[in-house]
């Protein structure tokens, strides 16, 4: 029969312990708070940890149980939780575990441990990024989730017993074995009522050295291994199991029992800093003090590139951009910086339609005589701009913008970022798209974004993405052509490309790259200057057609900042709800342009990305790390709020929006719908402001007050904060 662990999950919080909750101030208070409880139920926090945080340490029997499930977060650092007895046994309840690089649970001893409603995001690791258990352990997994962790063996690694119950996996990945699960010698695995999907990398997506129990209910897609996207390699008798019995037994070799030696390649390492920086330079390195993400807020704000672009229209914005903002914690108490996670909070829906692009733009192309934007292979972005028109303009993409902001507005410029500065109820993106409109009127700029996640090939993108590696062929034609040194670095285990490559063909005598993509059976023709309006490679092209691609018209909304130096509060996003799609190799592409790009004039190296490797994998970034969004004001707008302009049409204008129930006859991603009630505001919280009162002093009423009105808090006050005088 099918073997069950005797570790459970703990019995949920009452209703009183929910509202008895322990706060924790800190990484070292919530430790002493989970030391000193057997059973304790924490109010949500989120607490990010660096790498010399050392970990919560658990050696006794422990209940730990969040109040509200997925909302006590535990992000960064190297191991975030390590169980060190066999006495120890810990059940987890509602948990997030994210981002650690070298497990984000390690359970040294054998004992019983269960984890509930928790979810593992992002972590990496050797063995087991998300999980790892010492011989004899057992695990008990119910009602949990494991995304995008990353590791040589097993999200979730262990030499004892597992079952998992109700629980998914999904996009996790693997150099060696077991992008899901990997069990050594000894253990089994029983597993029902779990999905499995798009778990990829090295060997099979579930290994396990002796037994798998299949228990019923499991399903799974997109998975990689040779038992094929639905089953289990089990490696001592070299044979496949199949969920729900379905499937052929079929004999293979498997990937080693031990782990070899991982080497990280280098694709696009770090460009080391000028020795002379220009004024107002700034990289994306975490590392780097002086230069990085933590230093920003040092860069006078009138050097930087933002402010000398926007500055003739300094009159025009909502805020001071000659003051430097990167400091949101100082400038905006932690409140309405760029980038965040978006989810529904508490604010409602400003918007009553859709964004409506002007369908009268005669859309020029991006390469040729025709052409009327410049194309700039930026330090951080692949930027198109646009030249600054009148009013009444039909060849500049302009839109209708609603909440007041006035018809048809143009787009100043159109830049990719690689990878998604913003994320979506936590889920990350491998690229994204901001488009910046000018409102003359002091609301500032309204910013449209697409979010892009891999998928199917992209025609539209892949008329930008040819049309900037024009640009990157050109200015590296001009450092060769004119006998300046053609920088390489073979001690950073790449090379800027030098020769026609199989997948990519230069036009003959014009520079421009003829793409071929025989896996996706896409082929673009080189085309003579004179026609190239009727070229893919920098033909006629609209950024607001990514929007038609997702079928969907709603959108996130919030006031934010510019994502780089000064970070200026001057823009108002809406980021639309679904993401459009593009191929690995197009994101290929966007990488190598951007992060190997040279200044025809220097020949030096542009980019100022970031680079993070890990165990598992490596990634470049030119996204800025997220900002504390606990206070931000974003709304979800949805068909409730509002049906597209296509579908009023169909229904003959009778209705203008959909009733609550029916989002899913209405959207394409009907998600994300109920508001976190309270989630914006830190409730209860006291906050300390400066003022001149001494101890003893009266608040008298101006003539806008009458008796018992209520303080209105504004953007920097909170429900329920306290005015405190200081002596």
């Amino acid at each position: 029969g099918l073997y069950f662990v005797s570790a459970a999950c703990p019995k949920e919080a009452s209703s009183a312990e929910k509202s008895t909750c322990k706060k924790p101030k800190s990484w070292s208070n919530l430790k002493k708070i989970v030391a000193s409880n057997k059973r304790v139920v924490i109010c949500p926090f989120t607490i990010s940890l660096a790498n010399d945080d050392r970990p919560l340490k658990l050696s006794t029997q422990h209940e730990i149980i969040c109040a509200k499930e997925g909302k006590c977060v535990i992000e960064g650092g190297k191991t975030q939780l390590k169980i060190l007895s066999a006495s120890a046994s810990v059940s987890i309840h509602g948990f997030t575990f994210k981002e650690a690089t070298r497990s984000a649970v390690i359970v040294t001893a054998p004992s019983e441990q269960s984890f509930c409603y928790t979810t593992f995001d992002s972590n990496d690791g050797a063995r087991g990024s998300a999980i790892r258990g010492a011989k004899g352990t057992e695990l008990f997994i119910s009602q949990s989730s494991f995304v995008r962790n990353g590791a040589k063996l097993g999200t979730v690694f262990s030499e004892g017993k597992v079952e998992a119950v109700d629980s998914a996996f999904e996009d996790n990945f693997s150099t060696i074995g077991g992008s899901a699960l990997y069990l050594k010698g000894g253990s089994n695995f029983t597993v029902r009522g779990t999905s499995f999907k798009n778990n990829t990398g090295g060997g099979n997506f579930i290994s396990v050295a002796d037994m798998f129990n299949d228990g019923g209910g499991n399903t799974g897609s997109g998975n990689v291994g040779a038992c094929g996207a639905n089953g289990a390699f089990v490696r001592e008798e070299e044979k496949c199991v199949y969920f729900n019995g379905i499937g052929t037994d079929t004999n293979f070799t498997d990937e080693t029992d031990e782990p070899t030696k991982f080497t990280v390649n280098g694709t696009y390492p770090l460009h080391p800093v000028p020795k002379n920086p220009p004024p107002g330079y700034f990289n994306y390195d975490m590392d780097d003090l002086e230069y990085g993400p933590t230093a920003w807020h040092k860069i006078p704000a009138t050097q930087t590139d933002a402010y000398k672009y926007w500055k003739d229209l300094e009159e025009y914005m909502p805020a001071d951009m000659t003051e430097n903002t990167c400091d949101s914690k100082k400038s905006f108490n932690e409140n309405r910086a760029s980038p965040v996670n978006l989810r529904n909070t508490d604010d409602n829906c400003k918007e009553f339609h859709q964004f409506r692009p002007n369908r009268k733009t005669m859309h020029r192309p991006l390469l040729g005589n025709y052409s009327l934007n410049s194309l700039e292979i930026k330090s951080h972005s692949l930027r198109i701009s646009y030249p600054r028109v009148d009013k009444e303009d039909l060849t500049v993409p302009s839109a209708d913008i609603p909440q007041g902001w006035g018809k048809f507005l143009h787009v100043a410029y159109c830049e990719f970022k690689v990878p998604a500065s913003h994320t979506l109820q936590g889920e990350t993106f491998a690229a994204e798209m901001n488009c910046y409109i000018i409102q003359k009127a002091g609301r500032g700029l309204g910013v449209f974004t697409i979010l892009f996640k891999i998928g199917s090939f992209n025609k539209h993108l892949d008329q930008a993405i040819c049309a900037f590696q024009t640009v990157w062929q050109e200015d590296k034609d001009m450092c060769s052509g004119q006998g300046r040194r053609n920088l390489k670095h073979p001690e950073e285990e790449y090379q800027v490309v030098q020769e026609v490559q199989e997948d990519k063909v230069m036009c003959p005598g014009k520079g421009r790259r003829n793409l071929k993509h025989p896996e996706e059976e896409e082929e673009v023709k080189c085309e003579e200057e004179e026609v190239v309006m009727t070229s893919q490679c920098g033909g006629p092209w609209n950024p607001f057609e990514f929007m038609y691609q997702t079928k969907s018209w709603h959108f996130y909304g919030y006031r934010g900042t510019l994502m780089e130096p000064p970070c200026s509060q001057i823009a108002e996003y809406r980021v639309i709800d679904t993401p459009a799609e593009m191929s690995p190799s197009q994101l290929a592409d966007m990488k190598r342009i951007l992060f190997t790009h040279q200044d025809p004039g220097t020949c030096q190296y542009t980019s100022v990305h970031n680079k993070f490797e890990s165990v598992a994998r490596e990634f470049e970034s030119v996204a800025r790390p997220l900002q504390p969004s606990q206070r931000s004001r974003i709304h979800r707008c949805t068909c409730t709020d509002f049906i597209s302009d296509g579908q009023r049409r169909d229904v003959d204008f009778k209705y203008k929006s959909c009733p609550k129930g029916t989002e899913a006859q209405w959207m394409p991603n009907p998600t994300d719908l109920k508001p976190a009630p309270g989630e914006q505001w830190d409730l209860g919280q006291t906050r300390i402001y400066e003022t001149d009162l001494n101890f003893g002093d009266v608040l008298t009423l101006n003539d806008d007050l009458a008796p018992n009105d209520d303080l209105v808090p504004n953007d920097d006050l909170a429900p329920n904060d306290d005015l405190v005088v200081r002596p």
